[in-house]
C-alpha cells in the first residue's frame, strides 16, 4: 500500500517537472519526464494531450497527431484533445477538419478563450467570417486582457478591408503586449495601408529594433519608406525623407547601402559562375581533344576560387550586419 502511494506522489513530481519545463518552453526535456509518467498511467488522456502539445511546439506535427488522436480515443470529451487537432488541421490546411474539431471542442467548454480562438481561425479560413468574428468577439469579452485575442480580431478585420477596426485592436493588443515585433509591424502595415506611412514607419522600426535580425520586418520597413519616396518627385525626395523620424532615415540610408554592396557582390558571384561553367565546358572538351589541360585546370581553380571567395563575403556581410543592428 505504501508502495503504492510513493508511486503516485512520483508520478505526480515527475508530471509537474514536465509541466515546469513546459511552460519555460523546454519541450524536449519535458517529452522524457510525460512519457515517464504515461508509462506509469498510460490510459491518462491529460498527458497524451500534453505530449501531442509538446511535440507540436517542436514541429514534430505527426506524432502530436498520434498523441491528440489517443486522447481522444481514450476521452472523446476532451476538448483539449479536439483543440490540438484543430490546430495541427489548420496547419496542414485541412480546413474541413479543422472546422469539426473546433466545433467539437467548443460544444465541451463553450467559454474557454483558447477554444474560441481556434473556432475563430478555423471559421475564418471556413469562409464563415460573420461567424468568426463573433467567436473572436466572445473569446474578447471573456479575456479583454489577451493581446493574441486582440491581434486575431485585428488580422481578421484588417483581412476583410476594415482598416479603421483593425487599426484599434491593433492599438489594444500592443497596450498589453508593448514589446511584441508582430503586433508593431502589422498595425505599421494596417497605418500605411490608410496612407499613415510616418506612424506606420515608427512602428515597423520598432518590429526591427525588437527582432533585428528578422528579415521580413526589415524588407516591410525599407519598401514602406522606398515606395513612398519614389512616389514623390525627384526634386523633392530628400525633403520627404528629411520628414521621417532619424532613426528611420539611418534604417533606410544603412539598408539602401547595404542593399548596394549586396546587388554589387551578387552580380560579381553569378559573373563569376559563368566563368566557371565556361571554364569547366572548355577542360572537358579539352581533355575529349587530348590537349594540354594544365593550363585550363590552373584557370579554373583560380576561377572557383574568386567564386567562393565571393560567396564567403556575402555571407560574412550578412552576418556583420546582423550583428551590427542586435548591438545598436
Amino acid at each position: 500500500m505504501n508502495d503504492e502511494a510513493d508511486d503516485v506522489r512520483l508520478t505526480a513530481r515527475t508530471s509537474d517537472q514536465a509541466e515546469a519545463l513546459m511552460e519555460l518552453g523546454r519541450y524536449e526535456q519535458a517529452i522524457p519526464l510525460l512519457s515517464k509518467s504515461l508509462a506509469e498511467t498510460p490510459d491518462d488522456d491529460r498527458l497524451h494531450c500534453r505530449l501531442a502539445d509538446a511535440y507540436f511546439s517542436l514541429e514534430n506535427y505527426k506524432k502530436s497527431e498520434d498523441f491528440a488522436q489517443t486522447a481522444l480515443h481514450l476521452n472523446p470529451n476532451s476538448d483539449h484533445a479536439h483543440f490540438r487537432l484543430a490546430w495541427l488541421y489548420l496547419r496542414s490546411h485541412h480546413f474541413h477538419l479543422a472546422h469539426k474539431h473546433a466545433l467539437a471542442a467548443i460544444a465541451i467548454d463553450p467559454d474557454d478563450s483558447s477554444n474560441l480562438y481556434t473556432l475563430a481561425w478555423a471559421e475564418y479560413h471556413a469562409g464563415q467570417y460573420k461567424k468568426s468574428l463573433a467567436a473572436a468577439e466572445r473569446a474578447i469579452q471573456l479575456n479583454p486582457d489577451n493581446a493574441d485575442l486582440h491581434e486575431l480580431m485585428a488580422d481578421m478585420l484588417f483581412n476583410m478591408d476594415r482598416k479603421k477596426q483593425a487599426e484599434i485592436h491593433y492599438r489594444e493588443a500592443l497596450r498589453h503586449d508593448p514589446d511584441n515585433a508582430s503586433i508593431h509591424n502589422n498595425l505599421g502595415e494596417c497605418l500605411a495601408s490608410q496612407h499613415k506611412v510616418y506612424e506606420a514607419s515608427e512602428h515597423m522600426l520598432a518590429a526591427v529594433k525588437i527582432e533585428p535580425g528578422e528579415e521580413h520586418y526589415r524588407n516591410s520597413l525599407f519598401k514602406l519608406v522606398h515606395h513612398e519616396l519614389m512616389d514623390m518627385p525627384l526634386q523633392s525626395r530628400e525633403t520627404g525623407l528629411s520628414k521621417l523620424d532619424p532613426s528611420v532615415q539611418h534604417f533606410y540610408e544603412n539598408e539602401l547601402a547595404r542593399g548596394g554592396k549586396f546587388e554589387n557582390l551578387r552580380i560579381g558571384s553569378i559573373a563569376t559562375m559563368w566563368l566557371l561553367i565556361m571554364a569547366l565546358l572548355m577542360l572537358f572538351f579539352a581533355w575529349i581533344t587530348g590537349e594540354d589541360l594544365r593550363k585550363l585546370t590552373m584557370f579554373v581553380f583560380v576561377i572557383a576560387t574568386v567564386y567562393i571567395a565571393l560567396f564567403v563575403m556575402k555571407l560574412v556581410f550578412k552576418y556583420v550586419a546582423i550583428r551590427k543592428n542586435n548591438n545598436r
